[in-house]
Order: structure tokens, then C-alpha cells, then sequence
């Protein structure tokens, strides 16, 4: 038996004030004489013992009556064998799972009213003078403090379910590592949850010998959910005109097969495509949506279906930035090159525009997004160094060296920027060999018609040559196993190096058909793409097309304006991102100045199966037994679970039924003292 408040133990001085009565009340006998008192001493003597019983017995059932009060104010318990109860005080942190997977019909409503009743229960079986935490999936500094139970009831009142969601071990161990701050003898810990497989990390939760944990699980009806899991654009680069694939990847969560889903596109306000999906039981497909970008600049718009109940999932959100016109600059070293100029000249996506190397206005090269290096004799070292951090920040650049260039200035730049460095010439007629059809410049461009291309010959090339710091994919090799064209990512930029010069008489190139979408497609992919969309979930930097001033923060705004903010902007690696703080908790489509953004719940959560509580009982027993429990099926009351397996059995209830007990014993004593006659 455990003395839960042993400080009560001092009224055991009360025992004294029977004790005196008892002393005061005790009485002399008077001798009276008699002539013959023969026949009056045997009555004299049975009286007196009688009397002298009754008295003792009255002062026992007083001393009882106190003994048993004092005790019951001690709250005695018996401790449970598995428990961990200490002498003294008590903190108690509670974890209720508030994602929206807890959103989920359960026996008494959503999960998240189930959650609310448990952590009240759990509540009402501690003292009001212990100390109470409620952390949620939000982790929020203000959940990091003790509350008392008044307080503690209305976090639990006030907390809604959330898109927040976090791996089970992360939040178990802010929980302990903020129980251990607590002075206290006993740290009780709470973790009331679906216990979601995809979140409910088991086995890599923490072990503290100084926290009781306790799962709760609940179990809702299980629920057939249908989502949209991701989407992918199919397009290189986003163009007035294009038309745009945009692949979705459905899921179906429930055991039976779903036929004709319907499934819609909106961009700029507008439906702009429809399909129907069949997806098997457990199963996932793929839909591809087609439609035509008509717009320039930033088109924001969402794909979605229809499902029930769960419907956090059921819209997807995206962005498109569709470029309004590409500047491209030529830097030529031997006049213009007429090949480049009628590629680019009468095209409307591109503004297109040349230079001679010894007039180039260095102030505004950051201003192009494909920067072309033409049969330039010698890259000085002020033109060498702007064009790395150009790449570096994201632009690209296509190398042309002239037959007669300065090789030690091309390779100063070269080695900068990890491309392959210009070898000896060749003077020779070589053929290409092979394409790289999987080059992310020919996505999408020869639809299996490769084979029957015709490819370029070289009559006069570089060797380029490679070494242990050197990063390049090749795009066309040579029959002789050189590279004719390699492609070098440096920084957030692209490095396109050409073996010889793009003219007529260095080889037939410029003529064959894989000239236009070859030198086409490196405008198009210089221009900086951003994901279509990011998850609420991941905390790393989004990185940002504009350039932003430190001192005239833009602000963020929800497309219906109901979410307006100064985000986090800094400068990254070269370029500019937005840094998040969990500040943006719904998902949907913002605008940051003119440049958009959409963010998305993660579908972490729409993954609907759940650890069984016998499931939870075998991975968290063996070594970790002592320190964690499971609550069953069967378990109603948490406040009975708590009392008994926590705390123990009380006996406080016990000892006032002594109290009461030995108060009318001696009642009894007083009223009928015949009664004590054998």
C-alpha cells in the first residue's frame, strides 16, 4: 500500500482526544457500609468488569474512527504490479493525433470528438493540483508549458484537426524530453491516436525509463478513401500556344474497384479539361489531361474529383509560369552567325538579339536567360567571370569556340565551371554516332523516329577532355568515341559545349534536322522552372524565379485573399528562396508579388490503414514492456483505466466505510450497554 498525500499522517495527534475523554470520564467508587454486604460483591465485581469492557471498546472504535479519517485523507493505494507510481507529485502530457486522417466517422462520431472525451477522462482521474500538457500535431511553442486542469480542458476544447503531419517517434520525444523538465516522481505520458501506418512510426519510438507511456488507440469505420496523389506536367517548358499533358495519379484505397471517376482540370478560372477514370481495388491509374496554354505569365489552377467523407485530398493544386518571351544573347567573335539569327529572329517566344565581343554591356548579361559564346577568339578573365556567375545563379550557356581560340582562356572557364576542357583539333571528317534520346533537350522530340534521322558529320572538331572534377553527360558522340555536343549542370545553370564552331564549314549540322530542336530547346530550358506545386509537409527552402529586395518584402497572399503574409526571403545558393516557418497551414494557390505558388496537403494521411491494438501490444513489448502500455477494445473509461493501472486501487472509499463503521459500533456501545453482555 502506497500513501499517496503522506503529509495527512499528522493528524494521527487527534487520537489523543479520545484517549483524555476516555481518562477523564473514568470514575471512583464511593464505599458504602453495610451490615452484610455477602450477597451484593459478586454483583459488585461483574459490574464493574463489565462496565470497565464497554469503556475500552468505546475508546477503540474512537481511536479507530480517527485512524481510518486520517487515512482516508492520505488517498491510499494499492499499486497495480505494472505500475509506476512514486510518492509525490505527478506531471501528465497528453499527445492527441489531430491530423485529418482523425476527421474519420468513429463509434461516438469523428475521431476527433473520441480524442476530446479520452483526454478528459484521462484528466479526471489525477488530482487538480498536478501538472497537465495537450501537444498536438502543431508542436507549437505554447504547448510547451504546464497547464493547470481548468486550462488543460479548454486547449482540449479549443484544438482542430489540423494538415500538419508528423512522424509518432518526433513528437514522443519532445514529449519526454519536455516531461524530464518537470521536478516531479511521476511523469505520466498520453498518446491518443488512429495509429495511422504511414505516420505511426512503432518501432522507432523512444524508450524512457522515467516515462509511463500509454497508447490509445481508436478505431473508426473503415473508410474507402479515393484521392489524388501527384500530378506531372509532360512539357519542357511552358509556352503561349503549347499544348500541355498533365499526368494525375489517382488512388483507390478501398476493397472494391471504382468505375467512371470523374476527374476535372481547371486553369485560369476556367474548366479546361475532363476524364473519367476506372481504378481497381487497391490500385492506383494514371489519367493524362490535355489542354492549350492561352495565357502568358503566372496560370494557377487545381485538378480535382469527388469523394466522401475524406475530402482534404480530393483537390490537387498547380502553377505554371508561361514564359513571355526568352531573351537569348549571341556573343559573337567572327561576325554574326546568320544560322543562329534565322532559328531565333522571326520567332515570337524569343527575343533574340547579338553583340559583338567587344561591345558587350556587362550590366545587363544577368538579364538573358541563354547566353550563346560564338567563335569567340579569347574569353578575357572580367567576361569569364561574369559568365560562371551567371550560370551559377541559373542562366545557361552555350559554348561555341572558334578554330583559332585562345584554348587557355576557353579551359580558365571551362574547369570553373566543371565542363569538359578543350582538347587538341582535329582536322578530319568525323560522323556522329549516337544521340542521347533520354537528354532532357529531346524530351518528348523524336516519338521512337530516331532510327530513321540522318545525323550530322564533323569535318573539323576538339577533342574535349575530361577528368576527375569534370561533369558532363554527353548528348552526341562521335564514331571515333569523342563528344561532339556534352551537357555540363553547374550550380543551378547549364553548360552546353560544342566541339567545333556551329557553321556550315565546320560540318553539316546547321543543316540536318536535329539542328532547330537542338539549339531550340536550350532557350526554351533556360528559362528557370519551378515545381507545379509544394507539400504543406516539407520544410525545405522553395526556391524563387524573381529577385527580391530585403528591404521591400513582398507579401504572400491567398488567391480569395484570405491569408496575407511577409514570408522569409533570403539568398540561397545563388538565387532567391522563400524559407517556411509552417506559417502556410491551408493548401491552395498564392501569389508572392507576380510570381505564384501552390502548396498541397501531404498524402501521407490519405493512406487510411491503421496498427490493430494487438499490433501495437507486440511491437512495443519484449524489452520496452515496463515502460509503455496499450489500452484494449474493451477499456470504456479512461478514468477507471487510469486509476487502477496508474495509480492503483484506491482505498480511500474503504477506510470511510471503517470510519463509519467504527462510528456506529460505538453508537451501539452507548445506547444499549446491555448489549455487551455475553
Amino acid at each position: 500500500m502506497i500513501l499517496t498525500a503522506p503529509l495527512f499522517l499528522i493528524g494521527l495527534v487527534a487520537v489523543a482526544v479520545p484517549i483524555a475523554i476516555h481518562l477523564l470520564q473514568m470514575r471512583r467508587y464511593r464505599r458504602v457500609y453495610f451490615s452484610n454486604v455477602d450477597a451484593l460483591q459478586e454483583l459488585h465485581n461483574e459490574s464493574r468488569k463489565r462496565n470497565r469492557l464497554r469503556e475500552l471498546l468505546i475508546l477503540a472504535m474512537r481511536v479507530l474512527a480517527v485512524l481510518f479519517l486520517v487515512l482516508a485523507f492520505c488517498r491510499p493505494v494499492v499499486p497495480h504490479k505494472e505500475s509506476q507510481l512514486n510518492a509525490g507529485g505527478t506531471a501528465v502530457s497528453v499527445y492527441i493525433d489531430n491530423s485529418y486522417s482523425m476527421e474519420s466517422g468513429g463509434m461516438d462520431g469523428s475521431l476527433v470528438e473520441s480524442a476530446r472525451q479520452k483526454a478528459r477522462e484521462i484528466a479526471a482521474a489525477y488530482r487538480p493540483g498536478d501538472r497537465y500538457q495537450l501537444l498536438t500535431n502543431e508542436a507549437e511553442g505554447v504547448q510547451f508549458r504546464w497547464l493547470s486542469r481548468e486550462e488543460f480542458l479548454m486547449a482540449v476544447d479549443d484544438f482542430h484537426p489540423t494538415a500538419v503531419t508528423a512522424r509518432m517517434s518526433t513528437l514522443l520525444r519532445r514529449q519526454n524530453d519536455f516531461l524530464r523538465s518537470a521536478q516531479v516522481a511521476n511523469r505520466h505520458a498520453y498518446v491518443i491516436s488512429d495509429f495511422q501506418r504511414s505516420t505511426a512510426d512503432i518501432e522507432s519510438l523512444p524508450s524512457d525509463s522515467t516515462v509511463y507511456t500509454t497508447f490509445v488507440p481508436l478505431e473508426g469505420s473503415d473508410v474507402a478513401n479515393i484521392y489524388i496523389d501527384s500530378l506531372a506536367f509532360d512539357c519542357p517548358a511552358y509556352c503561349r500556344g503549347v499544348t500541355v499533358t498533365a499526368e494525375v495519379t489517382v488512388c483507390n484505397g478501398g476493397d472494391r474497384p471504382v468505375e467512371g471517376l470523374p476527374l476535372r482540370l481547371f486553369a485560369g478560372d476556367r474548366q479546361r479539361a475532363l476524364a473519367s477514370v476506372d481504378i481497381a481495388a487497391h490500385s492506383h491509374a494514371t489519367v493524362a489531361l490535355r489542354f492549350t496554354l492561352e495565357e502568358q505569365g503566372t496560370l494557377q489552377g487545381y485538378v480535382e474529383t469527388t469523394d466522401y467523407p475524406v475530402t482534404f485530398d480530393d483537390r490537387l493544386y498547380f502553377t505554371l509560369a508561361v514564359a513571355r518571351q526568352i531573351p537569348v544573347l549571341a556573343i559573337g567573335g567572327a561576325g554574326e552567325n546568320p544560322y543562329l539569327g534565322k532559328l531565333f529572329q522571326n520567332d515570337s517566344l524569343v527575343h533574340y538579339h547579338a553583340t559583338d565581343v567587344a561591345h558587350i554591356d556587362y550590366t545587363t548579361l544577368a538579364e538573358n536567360s541563354l547566353i550563346i559564346l560564338d567563335r569567340v577568339g579569347t574569353v578575357t578573365s572580367g567576361l569569364a567571370q561574369t559568365l560562371q556567375t551567371f550560370v551559377q545563379e541559373g542562366g545557361s550557356l552555350l559554348v561555341s569556340p572558334d578554330e583559332r581560340a585562345d584554348r587557355e582562356s576557353y579551359n580558365r572557364l571551362l574547369s570553373v565551371l566543371q565542363a569538359p576542357r578543350l582538347g587538341a583539333w582535329q582536322q578530319k571528317e568525323v560522323k556522329a554516332q549516337e544521340v542521347n534520346d533520354g537528354c532532357a533537350l529531346y524530351r518528348g522530340v523524336f516519338d521512337g523516329r530516331l532510327n530513321d534521322m540522318e545525323l550530322p558529320t564533323v569535318k573539323g572538331c576538339y577533342l574535349l577532355e575530361s577528368d576527375a572534377v569534370t561533369v558532363r553527360e554527353p548528348v552526341v558522340t562521335l564514331v571515333n568515341g569523342g563528344d561532339y555536343l556534352t551537357l555540363t549542370r553547374c550550380g543551378q545553370g547549364t553548360v552546353y559545349l560544342f566541339a567545333s564552331p556551329i557553321m556550315k564549314e565546320y560540318g553539316d549540322f546547321v543543316q540536318q534536322a536535329l539542328f532547330v530542336p537542338t539549339v531550340y530547346n536550350m532557350a526554351l530550358f533556360s528559362t528557370p522552372q519551378q515545381p507545379p506545386f509544394h507539400w504543406l509537409t516539407d520544410m525545405t527552402a522553395v526556391p524563387l524565379v524573381n529577385c527580391y529586395d530585403a528591404e521591400e518584402a513582398p507579401h504572400l497572399r491567398s488567391a480569395d485573399s484570405s491569408v496575407d503574409l511577409i514570408p522569409d526571403i533570403r539568398r540561397m545558393g545563388g538565387r532567391y528562396c522563400m524559407v517556411p516557418h509552417g506559417e502556410i497551414v491551408a493548401a491552395g494557390n498564392y501569389r508572392l508579388a507576380d510570381e505564384g505558388l501552390s502548396f498541397n496537403y501531404s498524402r501521407r494521411e490519405s493512406e487510411l490503414t491503421f496498427y490493430s491494438p494487438a499490433e501495437i501490444e507486440e511491437m512495443v513489448g519484449g524489452q520496452r514492456q515496463g515502460s509503455f502500455s496499450v489500452v484494449g477494445k474493451a477499456q470504456k473509461s479512461m478514468t477507471d483505466y487510469v486509476r487502477q493501472r496508474g495509480q492503483g486501487t484506491p482505498l480511500w472509499r474503504w477506510c470511510l466505510a471503517l470510519v463509519l463503521a467504527a462510528l456506529l459500533a460505538e453508537t451501539l456501545l452507548i445506547r444499549f450497554p446491555g448489549k455487551a453482555k455475553k
